[in-house]
């Protein structure tokens, strides 16, 4: 999950219509700093989902049914695109006023204790939940205490876990909060203060050696636009020690920036196909969008890259970083969504692969991300001067998550619509097989590694009796593109 500063020096497009919040005058009522700051986070966020939502056309008539002071949260979430049995198609569009920590948890930047877990029923009688660590990023307070993949958390601040408590639990103390006291299975209390940090997504990198190939390992979790030149340093690496296929773990990688993913795609497709800028992926949007011409419906492979960060763009030359392996082994789980999804399915007509684990989530769009700061500060020239300057001041870290496009193969085929992509080998991620990511015994990589010819004796364990908890919140999937030029 992830964002970070967008190119606001690109347009916004109003929408042309005089409709109710394109007059730019505030209507007549009351005039406190509440029903301000309702009005212009409405005003922001109507534009935003008249423009760019990819299902504008499916809910235009919800859409004109928009009051001035709605609660525009709640707002979107009864608009957004639903099936005839009223069930959301779209699961993922919001406005919210955190919109720091929505930013954070795109670009890695966020405040943290630094750990990923998952939920399981401490045993068959489902009465308590216990939460399994899955991996600590490095540098993170979880780390520095010693937490490592496979520790049991029985209680969160001494509370024992029920199917009654757990959510709120969750989400307000082991993933929200400043202090978290966690007792182990093992008896150890852990005590964690949360920090702000970078959680690098770049985890194990390693190579194996079956003494006729080398066969390259990396554990990826989130496409951040910091992560591109760490990526280009691994790939480097692997493609100067003579590595002929990947793995490429993805499993618990909730998705991230388009741009970083076009940027690793490029590493690992077929070396013609980039010097040629062949195509990666192609992308859908909204009838108004199409007929705009904003120039990103197709996205291709590519040497150089410009990554737009802090409000300038880097380019990086990828020409040392062409690995394009033989063969490609994805590491998936149901937590691989977004931007994970789409790396495969826009790899898949080029590369030899092979997909390992269950059923990946089913994100099949892109989203736009933006602070509806940045939205007023963009639209300056198009809107009238106090609805800029009231827009800026009322709306104080209110932001949206937009659907914007449908992304596809160069074909335009969307692997992973409508729920998911199907592996090619079924095979569960076990924290409490006793090893770490990289280990060649922990249990998904020892599979791939297996079929690709890397063989070592397998040292026999036995897990814990737990059942995953189904619905347990887990990061939300992304996959974020720059405002369209």
């Amino acid at each position: 999950m992830m964002i970070r500063e967008l190119d606001m020096k690109k347009t916004i497009i109003l929408l042309s219509a005089a409709l109710l919040f394109l007059t730019g005058c505030h209507p007549k009522g009351p005039d406190t700093p509440e029903q301000k700051g309702l009005y212009y986070a409405n005003y922001f966020a109507y534009n935003m989902m008249g423009t760019y939502y990819l299902w504008i056309d499916e809910i235009s008539e919800a859409f004109s049914h928009w009051g001035y002071y709605d609660d525009p949260i709640q707002k979107v979430y009864d608009i957004r695109y639903k099936d005839s049995a009223g069930e959301d198609i779209d699961k993922w569009t919001r406005v919210t006023d955190d919109f720091s920590s929505l930013a954070g948890s795109v670009s890695g930047n966020t405040k943290t204790y630094g750990l990923d877990y998952s939920l399981y029923y401490s045993d068959e009688t489902r009465k308590n939940i216990c939460a399994v660590v899955r991996y600590t990023y490095a540098g993170s307070p979880a780390a520095d205490a010693g937490l490592k993949r496979g520790d049991i958390i029985l209680k969160i601040n001494g509370k024992t876990l029920t199917e009654s408590n757990y959510y709120d639990i969750i989400v307000g103390e082991l993933s929200g909060g400043d202090h978290v006291l966690l007792t182990l299975a093992d008896g150890r209390e852990i005590s964690l203060d949360a920090v702000q940090m970078y959680e690098n997504p770049i985890g194990v990198n390693t190579i194996f050696d079956t003494g006729s190939k080398r066969i390259g390992y990396l554990h990826y979790t989130n496409f951040t636009l910091d992560s591109c030149k760490d990526l280009q340093t691994v790939f480097r690496h692997f493609k100067e020690s003579g590595v002929t296929e990947l793995i490429l773990d993805l499993r618990y990688n909730t998705g991230g920036y388009a741009a970083t993913e076009a940027f690793l795609a490029s590493m690992i497709a077929p070396e013609k196909e980039v010097t040629g800028k062949s195509v990666f992926t192609t992308e859908v949007h909204n009838k108004k969008m199409s007929e705009e011409d904003t120039g990103d419906a197709e996205t291709r492979f590519s040497t150089t890259h410009g990554i737009s960060s802090g409000g300038s763009i880097r380019f990086i030359d990828i020409s040392n970083a062409l690995l394009a392996p033989s063969k490609v082994y994805f590491l998936v789980s149901e937590s691989s969504a977004s931007a994970s999804e789409s790396l495969i399915g826009g790899l898949a007509p080029y590369i030899d692969m092979t997909v390992i684990g269950t059923k990946t989530y089913g994100k099949y769009c892109s989203g736009l991300i933006v602070s509806a700061k940045q939205w007023y500060e963009a639209a300056k020239d198009q809107i009238d001067a106090t609805t800029f300057e009231e827009g800026v001041r009322y709306t104080d870290n209110w932001g949206i998550y937009v659907m914007y496009g449908r992304y596809a193969d160069k074909d335009g085929k969307t692997l992973s619509m409508p729920d998911g992509i199907e592996p090619d080998i079924l095979l569960k991620d076990n924290p409490l097989d006793g090893h770490e990511l990289g280990s060649p015994a922990e249990t998904m990589l020892a599979k791939a590694l297996s079929l690709a010819g890397y063989e070592m004796a397998r040292e026999e364990t036995t897990s814990p009796a737990v059942i995953p908890v189904q619905g347990a919140p887990t990061r939300e999937g992304f996959r974020v593109r720059t405002l369209p030029r």
